[in-house]
């Protein structure tokens, strides 16, 4: 897949550092109406604006051809006068008249509002803001039948608490970008989905990106891309998950769950600080998990969960954890994979890593500091590496408290009658919609 650079401000948050440079999704920029001058047209080219103030509103518009561009704005509502919004722009890629180059800008404010959009077709882009308390929004791109949905663009933003996004798009090389921010009340975070397969045709992989601010949070990224055609390339996830430019970083309690189906793919996760819960699952060869917890690398922070599953050949998985009392699984089927634990200022409770590897010429790293950690490895097959290193000095300088340290390593060679430890870590963990 192109990795793109691109700018959403709200994206480019100091402190998730990955082993790759992460990636970002690029905003157009959100539109001004009127345009004015309207994409080149072929067919369509029409111009909407929908200006609706106070409660109670709806609004509904069907565009179909190619470069048609809508606006909606709603401002006010509450629990008992929502506003609702349906966009529906159309039109098969071939034959006929197509779904090509369209725009859609909604914009709400106030409680309970949600919109609905669905566009169908090619490089169309979907601006969403909302601003308030228990909104909601359903974005497709693509269909399951004949649209093609190629290089299409969705970005959802919104402010407030007790939010939901979800974001679905078909076909390939399509991009979205979820963004929450509820840095206001603890237990009653946003949840965001997103949902991308890739069909067949050229098969390019998709991105996605999720950010949300504050406590509580749930994010559920799901990718499934096609390792057939001549430009066949893996998804992207990302999910960043605390308090963008909150000193010190206070965000606790996220949920994130990333599955990836197809070869080349790649899924980071970061989250801020304590009671935070991470799952990655990955179907396929040549693909890349990475999950970093207590971004901060507070001594005090912790209690974080972190698991991983690949199934498959020549993939790498890596869990990075601060603070005390984290556990981190790995678990991985195939061959030439690799995992790496590290886990850093276990000070006063120890942490625990695990990793489970069947197959041949796996490799596994556990580096874990201070005191009272528990490692375990268990693989089996032929040509296996182990790797713990306790109480190491991982940044640079010895733990404050060390000792007391548990080590356990299991091979087995595969012609032996033993039955390996099998577990199935990073299954679905979550409804996948609220």
């Amino acid at each position: 897949m192109n990795r793109v650079n691109l700018s959403v401000a709200a994206l480019l948050v100091a402190g998730f550092a990955f082993a790759q440079s992460p990636q970002t999704v690029a905003s157009p920029g959100q539109q001004t109406a009127p345009v004015a001058v309207l994409p080149a047209a072929s067919a369509g080219g029409n111009y909407s604006n929908i200006d609706q103030k106070a409660v109670g509103s709806d609004a509904m518009v069907q565009q179909q051809g190619t470069s048609n561009i809508s606006f909606i704005d709603q401002t006010g509502s509450n629990a008992s006068n929502k506003n609702n919004v349906d966009v529906l722009q159309w039109g098969n890629v071939q034959p006929g008249i197509s779904g090509y180059l369209n725009y859609s800008d909604i914009k709400q404010t106030g409680e309970g509002n949600n919109f609905e959009l669905m566009q169908q077709g090619d490089k169309n882009e979907n601006f969403g803001l909302q601003n308030g308390v228990d909104n909601s929004v359903v974005v497709q791109q693509g269909a399951n039948t004949p649209q093609q949905a190629e290089e299409n663009l969705a970005l959802s933003d919104q402010d407030g608490l007790e939010n939901y996004a979800e974001i679905q798009q078909r076909y390939d090389n399509n991009k979205a970008t979820i963004t929450q921010r509820n840095d206001v009340s603890s237990g009653a975070g946003n949840w965001s989905y997103q949902e991308q397969i890739a069909n067949p045709n050229q098969s390019a992989g998709h991105t996605a990106v999720g950010e949300q601010w504050g406590d509580d949070n749930t994010l559920i990224q799901l990718q499934e891309g096609s390792a057939s055609g001549p430009n066949s390339l893996g998804n992207y996830a990302q999910a960043n998950q605390g308090d963008a430019l909150a000193a010190p970083d206070s965000a606790t309690g996220a949920f994130a769950q990333q599955v990836q189906l197809g070869d080349g793919n790649e899924a980071y996760a970061g989250q801020k600080l304590t009671n935070d819960t991470s799952f990655q699952e990955q179907i396929g060869d040549l693909n890349l998990a990475e999950v970093k917890q207590n971004l901060s690398g507070s001594n005090a922070g912790g209690d974080n969960h972190a698991e991983q599953y690949q199934d498959g050949n020549l993939n790498e998985a890596r869990i990075d954890q601060n603070g005390n009392n984290n556990i981190a699984l790995q678990e991985q089927y195939g061959d030439d994979n690799y995992s790496k634990i590290k886990q850093r200022y276990g000070q006063v409770t120890g942490n625990e890593a695990i990793s489970y590897q069947n197959g041949t010429l796996n490799n596994s790293v556990i580096n874990q500091q201070a005191n009272a950690n528990m490692a375990l490895v268990d693989q089996t097959g032929d040509g296996q590496m182990s790797v713990i290193n306790q109480n190491n000095p991982l940044n640079g300088s010895p733990a404050a408290t060390s000792g007391s340290n548990s080590a356990t390593v299991i091979q087995r060679n595969a012609n032996v009658a033993l039955t390996p430890s099998t577990l199935k870590a990073a299954q679905t963990r979550a409804d996948r919609r609220r």
